[in-house]
């Protein structure tokens, strides 16, 4: 669970980037696919998911992230023996500069930093166990606009957390920096 004193920080943050603008500010929402090539619990393959995004740009080039997603894998042993799943969910929250190449370029890219949260639930060969801990984000991408109101994006991000696993033997083979990328549809308002 969020502290109060992060959702604190991120309202502040939001209404200082807010405060900037001198007209209303344009909003995005990013939906898509997202994919962990590492595991966040345990050996094995990549994670796959969900990633969703609110930006808020106060100017042209400078806005706030708010962007959460979700992880999921199971990877089963077959014989009897209890599979081993896991459920991530990261909270990030942080500035996002973009760069506008020319009125005429379809193309935006962007780069960001986000701090937040990151949630675990996972079951080791039928051991349950969570995990919460502070997580850190940056990457960037780029928007290809298709319309006024609809562009495609695709980003990139390193992801880092400090989870602890159900199973100690485990903890320091499982990576606390992952790699991920996102892709979808972009509305904006």
């Amino acid at each position: 669970m969020l502290q109060p004193r992060w959702i604190l920080a991120s309202l502040l943050l939001l209404c200082g980037t807010l405060s900037w603008s001198q007209a209303f500010p344009s909003v995005q929402v990013f939906g898509g696919y997202s994919y962990a090539p590492t595991n966040f619990s345990f050996l094995g393959g990549g994670e796959n998911g969900w990633n969703a995004a609110l930006d808020i740009n106060s100017r042209k080039w400078v806005g706030f992230t708010a962007d959460f997603a979700q992880y999921f894998s199971t990877f089963s042993f077959g014989g009897g023996i209890p599979s081993d799943s896991s459920k991530t969910y990261t909270f990030l929250f942080g500035p996002r500069v973009s760069a506008p190449l020319s009125k005429a370029s379809r193309v935006t890219p962007f780069g960001h930093f986000l701090i937040g949260a990151a949630h675990i639930n996972d079951s080791l060969a039928g051991d349950f166990s969570t995990s919460t801990s502070f997580a850190w984000d940056f990457g960037g991408g780029v928007d290809f606009s298709l319309s006024r109101h609809f562009s495609l994006r695709g980003e990139g991000n390193y992801l880092h957390n400090h989870f602890v696993t159900g199973d100690n033997q485990l903890q320091t083979r499982v990576a606390d920096w992952h790699g991920r990328i996102s892709t979808g549809v972009v509305f904006r308002f």
